[in-house]
């Protein structure tokens, strides 16, 4: 019996760190390549607590066995801000070199509206943030309009307009943290 417990409690380890995202609360997905022209795939996923979950899925064509669901090469809880009303939905979309963006808003609900867009691209066999662009502005007092635009490939970026170099290395997506942004970010 003892047996049977140990091989049921592995089963639902094994079982959590591959859930599977509740598809009907699919909010957004885009299929693209990380590297080598692989098909790879992209989804947020609502999470009922004002987050939407990424799941990201390597390798999906040309040929794999369609009996075993996919598993994903990552799942970030609350990689996205998320409200239920227009103007506060997050979605993903590609660039013109292939990255992911995942962009999320508050652009229809109160006096202080923002916009952020992660670029993540795949290095090294990481998901990483190579980008980070942030907008910010109040309806009730123009002058107080804020955006910072930040490389970490480069160490480059621009603050309210200005350039602004600094040395931080990029984030791995796993580690990232809407309530860290960096300095130069925060107004």
């Amino acid at each position: 019996m003892r047996g049977i417990a140990v091989l049921l409690a592995a089963t639902n380890i094994a079982t959590a760190a591959y859930a599977e995202a509740d598809y009907s609360r699919v909010i957004s997905t885009v299929t693209l390549s990380f590297e080598n022209g692989d098909t790879d795939r992209a989804a947020l996923v609502e999470n009922g607590d004002a987050g939407a979950d990424l799941y990201i899925y390597r390798g999906l064509e040309p040929a794999r066995d369609l009996a075993t669901p996919a598993k994903p090469a990552l799942i970030k809880k609350d990689a996205a801000w998320s409200g239920a009303m227009w103007g506060a939905r997050p979605s993903l979309e590609t660039n013109a070199k292939g990255s992911l963006l995942i962009k999320s808003e508050n652009t229809g609900i109160g006096r202080d509206r923002w916009s952020q867009t992660l670029t993540v691209v795949y290095r090294n066999k990481e998901f990483i943030v190579a980008g980070l662009t942030h907008e910010s502005y109040d309806t009730l007092d123009p002058s107080n309009t804020h955006s910072c635009d930040l490389n970490f490939l480069t160490g480059k970026g621009k603050r309210d307009g200005k350039p602004v170099d600094f040395k931080r290395p990029a984030p791995k997506l796993a580690d990232w943290s809407d309530e860290k942004l960096p300095k130069e970010c925060g107004f």
